[in-house]
């Protein structure tokens, strides 16, 4: 597993485990979680994608 991925998917699955605590009716809230949740996937990407030209 790549540096980045030890570092942010703890951070993730945290994030996971509390969006899935809210309820359905919670809209907003559970988007919020989902655009961090997404965020951080997008930076591992991208930093796994830049280390792989390094």
């Amino acid at each position: 597993m790549s540096p980045v991925r030890e570092l942010y998917n703890p951070v993730i699955t945290k994030l996971l485990r509390e969006h899935d605590r809210l309820g359905h009716d919670q809209v907003e809230e559970r988007k919020s979680f989902q655009r961090r949740i997404l965020f951080l996937m997008s930076t591992i990407k991208f930093s796994e994608y830049e280390d792989s030209f390094a």
